[in-house]
């Protein structure tokens, strides 16, 4: 189809109309709502899967922060801070490896009685010794995790949790250690569709 304008006006106008037509389109899609959260783990030179994997979701335009673990509690204070202004963006996600993965619970916790909803968890891992359970927080947590592994440990539920544990073995999809697991290409992937998913929902 080839359109043809009888003068520079006119052309100049229907470039005019297009553009209206575009922006809330454009707008709509470069707007993001959300606060995505990876927690590193230990001494934060093990997890740069986590680092990667946030820069990833931000060229999506998906607002995704990298925390040092051991931060979780003074981003959690700014959040229910936020929240008493309505200044937060949710959903709220927050994913955590290794020493992170032992403190995404205790965060996902912390928020939920401040009245803080979390949407979703990720386990990344989670270890050296056992997570908190989860008690309240979020609905849904999906636990990427080495089973039987001298590291990594599976997320439980105590008290009146009332949402869903995934805990799924890598070892369906992946021979990555515990180190090496949140660089793991399989996993990122995975990790990524669920971000995805729960923000889009």
């Amino acid at each position: 189809m080839v359109l043809k304008f009888r003068t520079v006006r006119e052309f100049t106008r229907s470039l005019t109309l297009a553009a209206l037509v575009a922006a809330p389109v454009m707008s709509a899609t470069s707007a993001k709502a959300e606060e995505v959260y990876f927690i590193r783990g230990f001494m934060n030179v093990f997890s740069t899967g986590m680092n990667s994997m946030t820069n990833q979701l931000r060229a999506r335009g998906v607002n995704a922060k990298a925390l040092s673990n051991g931060q979780w509690k003074s981003v959690a204070n700014n959040i229910i801070a936020r929240s008493k202004r309505d200044a937060v963006s949710y959903p709220i996600v927050i994913a955590g490896h290794s020493v992170g993965g032992q403190e995404a619970p205790a965060m996902s916790n912390y928020l939920a009685k401040a009245g803080v909803p979390v949407k979703l968890v990720i386990g990344v891992d989670p270890g050296f010794a056992a997570p908190p359970p989860f008690t309240s927080g979020s609905p849904r947590v999906v636990n990427f995790y080495i089973r039987n592994s001298a590291r990594g440990k599976p997320y439980r539920r105590a008290g009146g949790f009332g949402g869903t544990i995934e805990n799924i073995d890598i070892r369906g999809f992946s021979n990555a250690d515990h180190v090496g697991i949140d660089k793991d290409r399989a996993v990122q992937s995975r990790i990524i569709a669920q971000v995805m998913a729960a923000i889009s929902s």
